[in-house]
């Protein structure tokens, strides 16, 4: 799910489906995109694959929770890929989209908007599935004020979701050996408190690496993925750091957790994985959110954090709320955490 940047406005589907990529951070394959629109702005997109001809499938269930929390908007549908079809009579997946209008229908959502493209390039054409010999044709993604707006807030915009998925592939297996060993000797040495706090030199060290990543060319070294890995695996550490999803420092902190995804070994990747995670559903990047809860579910099955922002995306929940949450998280006092802040 993804909110538009403020003050940028879409004018018709050509450029709603140039807009896609940015939105969700890459170029769709075989995808159903809808757009929720709320004066006249996009202020929620929902990307789900688009299920094989014939196979059952639970795509209006997964849109029904999002849905519930968007009364007085409308809706655009966007089919991306999933067959060639005979346009503009014949549109692939037109049963599909009769579904979601149904669901639309339940949610008081209404469709303004149905409409089939090959891809989200720069001339591909679209055709619309409710008025035929209606079509037109894809603007330049890359030349679009969106495209401007979200490279000037540093988000980037992949080729594919698998281009995306390599930002968190872990680094090699002998790297990871090492830091495993690093980390069992400070395991050792530096027990986490009984009391449920944050040492000072923990937080301390968070914060400096994290304002060090917006500036530092250089790879984290063995010994600081140990101490930052050790520093996060004190939950309350890791629960202080979600106040860096948001604020001035909130993209230099999300490049230093997906770095740390990928240089930690397991069970403690699970941790700058989940803050990923944090920090992308924050910002509606809900694939690479996605992305990042595999890691960590790979890393700790079971880890409490990761399965709640499972739910969280599962359902749909807002990502305002979170922001919330992450705001509550800076403004404690970790070394002394109110027993009621979750």
């Amino acid at each position: 799910m993804t909110k538009l940047l403020t003050g940028t406005r879409l004018h018709d589907p050509g450029d709603l489906i140039a807009a896609v990529p940015h939105l969700i951070g890459f170029h769709p394959t075989d995808s159903l995109v809808v757009l929720v629109v709320q004066d006249d702005d996009i202020a929620l997109t929902m990307r789900i694959d688009l299920p094989p001809p014939g196979v059952p499938h639970r795509v209006t269930d997964r849109l029904a929770g999002p849905l519930s929390r968007c009364r007085a908007a409308n809706a655009v549908v966007i089919v991306v890929g999933g067959g060639s079809g005979d346009p503009p009579e014949d549109l692939p997946h037109d049963a599909l989209v009769d579904e979601v209008d149904d669901a639309l229908h339940d949610a008081r959502v209404p469709l303004l908007l149905a409409v089939w493209t090959r891809a989200t390039a720069k001339g591909e054409s679209w055709f619309d599935y409710h008025d035929v010999g209606t079509s037109g044709t894809v603007p330049d993604p890359m030349s679009t004020a969106l495209a401007a707006a979200t490279a000037a807030e540093g988000h980037i915009t992949y080729a594919s979701r698998e281009a995306m998925a390599e930002l968190l592939t872990p680094d090699p297996p002998e790297a990871l050996s090492r830091r495993a060993t690093l980390l069992n000797r400070r395991a050792v040495d530096s027990p986490p408190p009984p009391d449920g706090t944050v040492p000072p030199g923990d937080q301390e060290l968070i914060h400096a690496e994290v304002i060090r990543a917006a500036t530092r060319k250089r790879p984290l070294t063995d010994e600081e993925v140990a101490d930052l890995a050790h520093a996060l695996s004190n939950p309350w550490a890791r629960d202080a750091s979600l106040a860096y999803c948001v604020g001035e420092h909130a993209h230099s902190a999300e490049a230093l957790w997906a770095e740390l995804t990928r240089a930690c070994p397991t069970p403690e990747r699970a941790e700058p994985a989940t803050l990923l995670a944090f920090s992308a559903y924050i910002k509606g990047l809900g694939t690479l959110a996605s992305l990042a809860l595999d890691r960590a579910e790979q890393a700790h099955p079971g880890h409490r954090l990761t399965e709640l922002l499972r739910a969280a995306l599962d359902t749909g929940l807002s990502p305002d709320l979170l922001r919330d949450l992450a705001e509550r998280a800076g403004e404690t006092d970790w070394t002394n955490p109110p027993a009621d802040l979750d």
